[in-house]
């Protein structure tokens, strides 16, 4: 006698290789959870009591680890909050951080800035870089600092919520960059990370 398959049998059948599929198909999905830092009000002293984390090699104290630059450099002298370095970007140039992973509890950062020549009118101008899952890159402007000639702390620039965060399970990979318009030349220092939700 032939074996029948039922319908109820195929449908199950089927269902079970629609979702292997998936599963094949689907990157891979993060963790949600991204390592711990040290967090403390760091900027308290400018009217900023959130817990903020000093993004790694962003004091430029021992040069910039992990920094891909373009037409910069780290440079000794007056740093900003009390440092000896800072790191310059001339016109045309580019600073990227080292990659941080970064969740729905990362809302926002901010960053010393100072405009050190050109264009009075300049700008620096900051970005998100990040790869999806599926391996395209992405980048978003999250805002611009207007020309100052001292150290200037700049707004608190988006983060997370620049960022397609969605399900309990989301985290990325991403590069801040920083690159001055307006034939301008900037210095940046320390770069801090907000940890925790507002």
């Amino acid at each position: 006698m032939p074996y029948i398959i039922r319908p109820r049998a195929i449908r199950s059948i089927v269902a079970t290789l629609g979702t292997m599929l998936i599963l094949v198909a689907a990157p891979a999905v993060a963790s949600a959870e991204c390592p711990s830092s040290p967090a403390s009000a760091a900027l308290a002293q400018f009217g900023d009591n959130a817990a903020y984390s000093l993004l790694t090699g962003s004091s430029f104290e021992a040069g910039a680890p992990g920094w891909s630059l373009q037409n910069a450099e780290v440079v000794s002298g007056s740093g900003a909050n009390g440092g000896s370095h800072s790191l310059v970007i001339q016109s045309g140039g580019l600073a990227v951080s080292p990659a941080i992973c970064v969740n729905s509890g990362y809302p926002a950062f901010r960053f010393f800035a100072q405009q050190v020549g050109g264009n009075p009118d300049g700008s620096l101008n900051v970005s998100l870089h990040w790869t999806s899952g599926w391996g395209f890159p992405h980048v978003v402007n999250v805002g611009s600092v207007e020309a100052e000639s001292s150290w200037t702390l700049s707004p608190a620039l988006e983060l997370a919520t620049a960022l397609p965060l969605q399900g309990p399970f989301n985290t990325l990979k991403v590069r801040i960059e920083f690159q001055p318009s307006g034939d301008s030349a900037w210095a940046i220092d320390d770069v801090y990370i907000d940890p925790y939700s507002r």
